[in-house]
């Protein structure tokens, strides 16, 4: 549908049969006349717009006596959600001291798995950052050396490349 017809639609199905023509702009009708599918789906909103009316009750009717505060008595008696729950002060309180709890149980277990676990055993030794740093000669001495050289050396290797990779200047 076009945008002349569109920016109307509401007055001109709003009207009666016969105040169709009346207060519409005269674009209104002329694009009508020259658009086709403009006119067809204005004569299918018109039709579902009469069939809208005749389902209309002749009279506005009242709710009888007391409608309301029935209607107000089952959404009191209706269970609390469990929204309204998490809004209770006590309960909010006590289950944000138990998630707090459950983070802490969590991070604690993930904390002594990593230091207990395998790997610990054959982790490199660690240097600290306040030992110098190894020059190029050990460099070169621990990379050309034969493989079968025993764990303390390979230990000391693996320090070596620690202290070189965790190095700031």
């Amino acid at each position: 549908m076009h945008q002349e017809i569109r920016h109307n639609l509401e007055d001109y199905l709003r009207r009666d049969d016969d105040q169709k023509g009346s207060e519409l702009p005269k674009e209104f009708h002329t694009h009508l006349g020259e658009c086709g599918e403009c006119a067809n789906e204005l004569r299918s909103l018109q039709a579902q717009s009469q069939l809208l009316r005749s389902l209309r009750a002749p009279q506005e009717i009242e709710p009888r006596a007391g409608f309301y505060a029935r209607v107000l008595e089952r959404i009191e008696a209706q269970p609390a959600s469990i929204w309204y729950m998490l809004l209770d002060q006590k309960f909010g309180f006590r289950l944000a001291v138990a998630s707090a709890m459950l983070v802490a149980l969590l991070g604690a277990y993930l904390v002594t798995s990593e230091l207990s676990g395998p790997e610990l055993a054959s982790a490199p030794a660690v240097v600290s950052t306040d030992t110098p740093l190894a020059t190029e000669a050990d460099l070169q001495t621990a990379t050309n050396r034969p493989q079968e050289d025993g764990p303390q050396q390979q230990q000391q290797r693996d320090a070596v490349l620690v202290n070189l990779a965790s190095y700031r200047q």
